[in-house]
């Protein structure tokens, strides 16, 4: 059975006679582990090293009450990296013969990021949570010294330590800042 993995695109599809440009979809040709990939992701369960991969794109219904349709989709495929996504084989296969060197830089440097704007993120929040916890289980500071040292080695504001639920406020928290993180982030999420 599996699950469906999911396919961002950066630049989205412009099916022929579909007013809404298609900016990913979902397959399990890959894996069907629920990822989610780009042009230039490692697909570690690729069908094939080299070559071209066909799929069906669901485009659901524009308006209420409509129908939706299926088009043909085309994964080029290039040592496991996805390459480029199609909507006619012929560019898929084009895209396989020029890859080069630049394309495969700029895969890496891409991967880089994301793995560093994801590992900064988990740290941000393990922070936090570690925290949360230690202000639950620690005593109160015995005089005014002591809570002053310890407001200088903690970040968490009070109204999240006082928040009816604080893992709640922890999560809406770090919510907010990848809502308005800047350059770096992660373009699909």
């Amino acid at each position: 059975m599996g699950l469906f993995d999911t396919i961002h695109f950066k630049e989205p599809l412009q099916v022929p006679g579909w007013k809404q440009p298609v900016t990913g979809m979902q397959t399990k040709h890959f894996g069907s582990f629920m990822q989610d990939y780009t042009v230039g992701s490692l697909l570690p369960e690729s069908p094939v090293l080299i070559g071209v991969v066909e799929d069906a794109l669901w485009c659901a219904p524009e308006e209420k009450g409509g129908e939706g349709r299926t088009h043909p989709v085309y994964f080029a495929i290039w040592h496991r990296i996805l390459a480029g996504v199609y909507l006619d084989a012929g560019q898929a296969e084009e895209r396989l013969r020029t890859v080069d060197r630049l394309d495969l830089i700029t895969w890496l440097d891409q991967a880089q990021r994301q793995t560093r704007v994801w590992k900064n993120r988990y740290h941000r929040l393990y922070a936090d949570v570690r925290e949360w916890h230690e202000r639950q289980t620690e005593a109160e500071p015995p005089d005014e010294r002591a809570a002053a040292f310890r407001r200088l080695r903690h970040r968490l504001p009070e109204e999240i330590l006082h928040a009816p639920d604080p893992l709640k406020a922890i999560l809406e928290k770090h919510a907010k800042q990848e809502e308005t993180a800047g350059d770096g982030e992660i373009e699909w999420f």
